[in-house]
């Protein structure tokens, strides 16, 4: 049986028994159906939800109606939620789908956010999450700038390890900011 007070602690790194106790009693499991898109973009963020399994996109879609792929969420304690900083009323600045089934472990928003006021181990947990967003954001953006298209996918496979997988690759194509057929091309000359 699955175990919150575990989860928070295991897997996200919560060591303080008053958060570890607030988040346990806070939190609430939902199965997640593949294609189930759980925030759309512009919708105001009412609770976050942090990966126990599966994998999510976040997608934008650009005045052109095409879908363009910001990130990828697949590890147990990421956020399903992708955050750009915790309040009430805060929007989401993309939509998320589940690309596989996945279960998510949800905590009201406003729960997270006197808990970060209150607990300085949350509010530790939570700079490091958004230092890692804001790492990955930028290492995204230098490799679509100044990579070709070998280099992009090569960085995808070292930073993203096993998720060439689980994820179509047009998604990864998006993510990439290369073509479908470039990427088949380089998967075929990999060998994948």
């Amino acid at each position: 049986m699955f175990e919150a007070e575990e989860f928070w602690k295991n897997t996200v790194g919560i060591r303080s028994a008053e958060a570890l106790s607030i988040l346990a009693g806070n939190s609430c499991i939902r199965n997640i159906e593949k294609g189930e898109k759980i925030i759309e973009e512009g919708d105001v963020i009412e609770e976050v939800g942090f990966i126990i399994s599966g994998v999510f996109k976040a997608v934008h879609i650009d005045r052109h109606g095409k879908e363009r792929i910001y990130s990828f969420g697949y590890l147990p304690g990421e956020t399903a939620t992708r955050l750009i900083n915790l309040g009430t009323g805060v929007r989401s600045i993309c939509s998320v789908v589940a690309i596989k089934d996945s279960v998510v472990l949800y905590i009201p928003m406003t729960t997270l956010v006197k808990l970060t006021r209150d607990n300085l181990d949350a509010a530790y947990i939570y700079n490091r999450m958004l230092v890692m967003s804001v790492k990955q954001l930028i290492e995204h953006n230098r490799i679509l700038i100044e990579g070709e298209i070998q280099d992009r996918y090569q960085w995808f496979c070292e930073t993203y390890p096993g998720l060439f997988e689980l994820v179509q690759k047009k998604d990864i194509a998006s993510f990439l900011g290369m073509s479908p057929e470039s990427m088949s091309r380089i998967a075929k000359y990999r060998g994948i």
